[in-house]
C-alpha cells in the first residue's frame, strides 16, 4: 500500500497529534490501567500515547509512522501477525479499517491476539451520499458501513458484538484554537453541534472474544 508514505504521515500527524487528545472520549471507559492494549492503524501512536495501560502496541502499515510511534514509547509492528496470539486485553482503532484491503481478513487475525475476556472497541466514519468520486482522493478510504453492516462484519469475523452505534462529532473549523482557549468540554459540546449540522456520523462497534 504504497500511498501511505512519508508524505501521507506529514499530512496527517498534525491531524493525529491532536486527535490522540480529540478522540480519546470514544474509548475512554473501556480499557483499564492495568490493560494490554493494541491500537490497529495508529499512525504516530498519538491516541496510545494518551492512555495510560500497562502495556501498548501498535499496528501501523506506515514505516515513517511507526517510527514516530516508537518515539512516543510505543511499541510498534507492521504487521499483525507480529502480535502474540492471547495477548490483548483491549483493541482500540480510530478510522482505520476503511483504509484495509480486506477487512474481514484483519479482523480475524486480530481476534486471536485477544485474551478471552478481551474486547475490541473500533470506530469507522460512515460516508454520505453525497460525496462524489475525486480522482486522487488522499484519504484512500475504500469501504464505509452503517450500524448493521459494521456489526454483520464483526460478527462474520468471529467476535461476539455486544453494541454498534452512531456517533455524531466532527471537529469545528480552527478546533486546535478552541481546545486550547475554551477547553475539552466546550470543544466536546461544538464537535456536536457540528456534526448534527452537517449530518455527520461515525459508528462504533464493540465486540468481544467468541469462545
Amino acid at each position: 500500500m504504497s500511498h501511505y508514505d512519508e508524505n501521507y504521515f506529514n499530512w496527517q500527524k498534525n491531524i493525529g497529534a491532536f486527535g490522540g487528545m480529540a478522540n480519546l472520549f470514544k474509548f475512554q471507559g473501556l480499557y483499564k490501567e492495568s490493560d494490554s492494549v493494541v491500537d490497529f492503524g495508529c499512525g504516530g501512536g498519538f491516541l496510545l500515547a494518551n492512555m495510560n495501560v500497562k502495556e501498548k502496541m501498535g499496528v501501523e502499515l506506515n514505516e515513517t509512522a511507526r517510527r514516530a510511534a516508537m518515539e512516543h514509547g510505543v511499541n510498534c509492528v507492521a504487521d499483525v501477525s507480529e502480535i502474540p496470539d492471547d495477548w490483548a486485553d483491549c483493541i482500540v482503532s480510530n478510522h482505520a479499517l476503511e483504509h484495509v484491503y480486506c477487512p474481514l481478513d484483519v479482523l480475524s487475525k486480530l481476534r486471536l491476539k485477544l485474551k478471552d475476556n478481551g474486547i475490541a472497541v473500533f470506530v469507522v466514519p460512515h460516508q454520505s451520499i453525497d460525496e462524489e468520486f475525486k480522482q486522487g482522493d488522499r484519504n484512500n478510504h475504500l469501504y464505509t458501513w452503517n450500524q448493521l453492516t459494521l456489526g454483520n462484519l464483526f460478527a462474520e469475523a468471529g467476535y461476539n458484538v455486544k453494541s454498534v452505534q452512531a456517533i455524531q462529532h466532527q471537529w469545528p473549523p480552527n478546533y486546535t484554537e478552541i481546545w486550547k482557549e475554551h477547553g475539552p468540554e466546550i470543544f466536546h459540546a461544538l464537535s456536536e453541534r457540528v456534526a448534527r449540522k452537517n449530518n455527520n456520523y461515525q459508528i462504533r462497534v464493540i465486540a468481544g472474544k467468541k469462545r
